[in-house]
């Protein structure tokens, strides 16, 4: 016991000590970069928007209930295209890493739907289903699908040989196998896919906006850049990239944390 509490404390103490500095890095890297943004401000002669600017245009939207209605509509759109991508992206990618067939016939389409700038979808959706909210969403699932499916044939390959073999001989259920068996190995990839498939709707969905919606944060950004206000430009992208990590907070993290409990 003597022995076992040093240790003990040290842990402990070391544990502190990393931690501090951590806090220490983000804060020293925070410092730096107001420092040169504000450095940047005055070496433009105000181009560039100083912090005070920012803040103030922060104030101001976060106060404006108009555009958390904006916010809302992005995010009811990035939630639907996210949800959508994710679940086709995940389907195809678990079939085709666990069936050489499906792997053959889906590859070439993967390879190829990752190849195509995203910009493209959108133009394409547009000529052919028009300018419809509905268009866009279309376009941007499809774009975002071989992503999700290229993270998950990667975790469902890299999945234990031997426990497939030992389903087999204990005869375990296809159900029984996908979620205790095949779903516990490639939970970090599903968790991976899903969050790279939200980071890329959100980022997708403002360009979209911006392009052709009249409605969501994107079009605000755009229509503060035709104003000329690069001001709110920023304070809208902060507001946002703000509601998103609180999402990934309420939801992503506590997931995680969910899924590999039976890891600890």
């Amino acid at each position: 016991m003597t022995e076992a509490a040093p240790t003990l404390v040290e842990g402990v103490g070391l544990r502190t000590r990393e931690r501090n500095r951590r806090i220490q890095a983000i804060v020293l890297a925070w410092i730096l970069a107001l420092g040169v943004w504000q450095l940047a401000t005055i070496v433009s002669d105000g181009w560039v928007p100083s912090l005070a600017r920012i803040a103030t245009a922060f104030v101001e939207d976060a106060t404006d209930p108009e555009i958390w209605a904006e916010i809302w509509i992005t995010f009811r759109r990035i939630l639907i295209t996210s949800v959508a991508a994710t679940a086709i992206g995940i389907t195809l990618g678990v079939a085709s890493g666990l069936s050489r067939r499906a792997d053959a016939f889906f590859r070439p389409i993967v390879v190829i739907g990752m190849s195509i700038p995203d910009p493209v979808y959108i133009i394409v959706a547009i000529l052919v289903l028009g300018t419809d909210e509905s268009s866009a969403l279309i376009a941007l699932v499809i774009a975002l699908v071989p992503f999700v499916v290229t993270i998950v044939v990667g975790g469902v390959r890299a999945r234990d040989r031997g426990l497939d073999e030992m389903s087999a001989v204990y005869r375990l259920g296809r159900r029984r196998y996908l979620l205790d068996v095949l779903g516990r190995q490639v939970a970090p990839s599903l968790l991976a896919a899903t969050r790279t498939s939200f980071a890329f709707a959100w980022k997708l969905i403002v360009l979209v906006e911006a392009l052709t919606q009249p409605e969501g944060i994107g079009a605000q950004i755009y229509y503060a850049f035709r104003l000329l206000r690069p001001d709110h430009m920023i304070a809208l992208a902060l507001l946002f990239i703000i509601v998103l990590r609180i999402v990934e907070a309420i939801v992503f993290i506590p997931l995680e944390r969910r899924l590999f409990r039976w890891m600890d």
